[in-house]
């Protein structure tokens, strides 16, 4: 039986300032008294999923099989600048196909930020090549690119950017390093479909790119994820291991050892009708952002989310820091959120302090991560909110940093 990675009453003690508080229960409120909960995301679905859905169930083709696989992969493709698409069942095994099809294993080591999702580094642990952690900077909050070539050692075969809350990582620094050093660039995109980095889509940047379409992602196919490249060689590879390594020449004929990472046509349809309205959907994001930005413009203690220059963001959540001189800490302002029907989500805990992976890192110190554990949280964000809604929250923090409720 897998044992399960717990942390003693000592580890915790030092970590007891960073670590994110307990969710509060959120309850249904509202400046009217609605009896209403705002969520972190809720997906829109208001295209032709339904009508492809049926076209799917009506000709029964419901497995990886159905057309709608490759129409998906073509049109998604195409969307992010990428000649070539493989659709899996998760973002998490878009990165694992992503890092298997590059042949990295035992003895490799692949550079990733510490501040992102815990997907990143379990997909390389997953080969069995070792993530090499680098701290965040503090504006945008992805992979500080100015240390990296510190990290690099003669084991380094690739390099993992995360284009965190969809804030393109400043690429050409990455790419320059990469050149000199022989290292390949694989882009985490989970969180960015649709941003851009010097007008070249997120996703065509690096080598190859692992996309995510779970429930709260920009394009959502409930679960589901997508490599994405411009290279033949990867793109052919990745589908042979995506489905079981099957061989060309026999069916039950194996020359790799594959995985069952198929998505089905059922998702594919829904990722296909949400791809033709990706334009419109990364808009609602970044429309959103513009409403809270102003809508928050004059509170003392937050620090927004930024879109530095010549870089497309699209916002996937509304982010910000809770500052010091606030009022109030990070968790009391969720608990004072969550009073009044609104649902946030804190930052990232850094993966140097994940239980899994912190006695691997010990000593390591991460402070800009660390302060972005501590501070940081996300506003509801989802497509669907309205202008009134987005006002009845920023209204809700302002009160909320005036006292409890």
């Amino acid at each position: 039986m897998i044992e399960e990675t717990n942390l003693s009453e000592d580890e915790l003690s030092l970590l007891a300032h960073l670590i994110p508080d307990p969710e509060p229960v959120v309850v249904p409120g509202g400046s009217q008294g609605a009896s209403r909960i705002i969520r972190v995301c809720e997906p829109r679905l208001d295209g032709n999923e339904l009508r492809y859905l049926t076209e799917c169930i009506q000709s029964t083709w419901i497995s990886s099989a159905g057309s709608f696989v490759q129409r998906f992969e073509a049109a998604f493709a195409r969307s992010v600048g990428c000649e070539f698409g493989v659709a899996c069942t998760s973002g998490t095994t878009a990165l694992h196909l992503a890092l298997a099809t590059l042949g990295l294993g035992p003895g490799d080591e692949v550079i990733v930020p510490t501040f992102t999702m815990i997907a990143s580094p379990n997909a390389v642990a997953y080969t069995g090549a070792t993530p090499v952690l680098v701290d965040a900077e503090p504006e945008t909050w992805n992979m500080d690119v100015q240390q990296l070539e510190s990290k690099v050692t003669p084991r380094t075969r690739a390099i993992m950017v995360v284009h965190t809350y969809g804030h393109p990582v400043d690429m050409d620094p990455v790419l320059d390093l990469a050149r000199r050093r022989g290292l390949r660039v694989i882009e985490d995109a989970a969180e960015a479909h649709g941003a851009q980095y010097h007008g070249a889509p997120v996703g065509s940047v690096g080598d190859l790119a692992a996309f995510s379409f779970y429930a709260n992602k920009i394009i959502t196919t409930g679960e589901g994820g997508m490599l994405t490249t411009n290279n033949a060689e990867i793109a052919r590879i990745a589908r042979r291991l995506r489905d079981h390594a099957f061989s060309d020449e026999r069916h039950f004929w194996h020359t790799y050892p594959g995985f069952n990472y198929r998505m089905t046509n059922l998702q594919a349809a829904v990722g296909l009708a949400q791809t033709e309205r990706l334009p419109e959907l990364v808009e609602a994001r970044r429309k959103t952002a513009r409403r809270y930005t102003d809508g928050l413009r004059g509170l003392e203690g937050l620090q927004h989310p930024v879109e530095m220059p010549g870089v497309k963001s699209v916002f996937w959540m509304y982010g910000v820091l809770v500052l010091d001189d606030f009022g109030c800490s990070r968790d009391e302002l969720r608990r004072r959120l969550a009073r009044q029907g609104i649902e946030t989500r804190t930052f990232f805990v850094p993966i140097h302090l994940q239980p899994i992976y912190y006695r691997c890192y010990r000593g390591q110190a991460y402070p800009v991560s660390e302060r972005l554990c501590r501070q940081g949280l996300y506003l509801p964000s989802g497509p669907g909110l309205s202008d009134a809604d987005i006002d009845s929250i920023a209204d809700a923090v302002a009160r909320s940093q005036r006292g409890p409720r």
